[in-house]
């Protein structure tokens, strides 16, 4: 299964966003969504959904297998982390889907296939690591993209 991005138009990451400032409108609750508050509700779910992964057996076919109700709690958990992480990147105004993909396009830069694969080695400890300006890039980048303005 792969990650679907959407840039633009009406895509899941926008009805995601939506939902979400809707459900805190009503409640008035846009008053405590600053970002660290957000940051550390992300944290908290963060915490529970490991919680869920302590102390279990490293199986082969790991959460596929887990009992239904374990399997609900999971759904919950992703659920929760999603839903805080798509409202901190809103409320500080970070185009995330576009992020993703700036942080791919930097990632295949910094662990090229053929010096990577098969290594869980950081791309500094690759045979050829990155120069100095690929791993630059990735904060030029976002920063241009929150200001409007191309970095040089």
């Amino acid at each position: 299964m792969g990650l679907a991005v959407h840039t633009g138009g009406r895509g899941n990451g926008d009805v995601r966003r939506r939902l979400h400032a809707e459900f805190a409108a009503e409640r008035d609750w846009d008053q405590f969504h600053q970002p660290r508050n957000l940051l550390l509700a992300l944290v908290g779910e963060v915490g529970e959904l490991a919680e869920l992964f302590q102390w279990k057996p490293d199986a082969e076919l790991g959460p596929q297998a887990w009992p239904p109700k374990e399997r609900a709690a999971l759904q919950e958990e992703l659920s929760d982390v999603l839903i805080y992480l798509v409202a901190l990147a809103a409320r500080c105004r970070v185009d995330l889907p576009r992020a993703v993909l700036s942080k791919m396009d930097t990632n295949r830069r910094r662990y090229p296939a053929h010096l990577s694969r098969g290594s869980a080695r950081k791309y500094t400890d690759l045979p050829q690591g990155a120069t100095s300006k690929d791993q630059a890039v990735g904060t030029a980048d976002l920063a241009s993209e929150s200001t409007g303005k191309a970095s040089t």
